[in-house]
């Protein structure tokens, strides 16, 4: 699924293929240059910048352009972000809320939440692994040490994390973490397949299984007690790569690009 209406790797006014001609004028520069003489940096509409950096990118229409929250009233989208996970009775709901209207900056959000993306940041909606599983979001990003991949799967907001009466996990969360449990599985079957059919191959993107991560999204902090977080730790102690966040966790995420 693109992220865009628009198709970013087309070039579609005489405007963009001149904003084109010089960004490549700039990258055939030998040498030292001087960014401030970057197209993608020093033009002063937003959405030429934008779509040189998409452009340019290696998936155009999934690129993850990091001026883009600068452009929204963020404190306003975690409020509104917030009423939804209060109000959703199932994660469907939540879902649609962030596809209907675009809202991706919500689910990008969980870069937060590693130490990669910097470089490049890229998401991928309902990303197929094979024919048997989709996730709901994979993130690829780009750090030092090369790229990484967050498979993420979202689950209910509105369940306590963990059932007191049997001190053993929601259903959500159980269904969740067997979800990750298959993806793993297969993925240490299919990590080649997965690359070259997500297309990363074909854009010289190797993943080692040590890079890929995993997140499950889940329940809110007002339904999880010390005994919750200590049964999280253990799951994601238990569960290499993998990391377990509520809601509320996304709701701080959005807030922190405020500057």
């Amino acid at each position: 699924m693109n992220l865009y209406e628009r198709d970013y790797s087309k070039i579609i006014s005489e405007k963009e293929r001149e904003l084109q001609d010089a960004f490549e004028r700039y990258d055939n520069i030998k040498g030292l240059k001087n960014t401030g003489d970057d197209p993608r940096h020093s033009h002063s509409e937003f959405e030429c910048r934008k779509f040189l950096w998409c452009h340019n990118s290696l998936f155009p229409n999934n690129y993850l352009y990091y001026f883009e929250p600068s452009t929204m009233d963020l404190e306003t989208e975690s409020k509104c972000f917030k009423d939804v996970i209060y109000k959703a009775q199932n994660e469907n709901e939540i879902q649609s809320y962030i596809k209907t209207s675009k809202k991706w900056f919500i689910p990008a959000s969980i870069y937060k939440e590693y130490n990669f993306g910097h470089h490049e940041a890229y998401l991928f909606p309902e990303l197929s692994l094979g024919s048997e599983y989709a996730v709901d979001y994979a993130l690829l990003g780009r750090s030092s040490d090369g790229y990484s991949v967050v498979l993420v799967e979202f689950e209910k907001a509105n369940v306590p994390f963990m059932l007191t009466s049997s001190n053993t996990e929601h259903e959500s969360v159980r269904k969740g973490i067997t979800q990750i449990r298959d993806w793993k599985r297969w993925l240490d079957d299919n990590r080649e397949y997965f690359l070259k059919s997500s297309g990363f191959r074909d854009k010289g993107i190797d993943v080692p299984t040590s890079r890929i991560f995993y997140c499950l999204v889940v329940s809110r902090r007002d339904l999880m007690d010390r005994k919750s977080a200590d049964l999280r730790s253990q799951i994601c102690y238990e569960m290499n790569n993998t990391k377990i966040i509520s809601y509320d966790r996304l709701v701080d995420n959005i807030i922190e690009d405020i500057s």
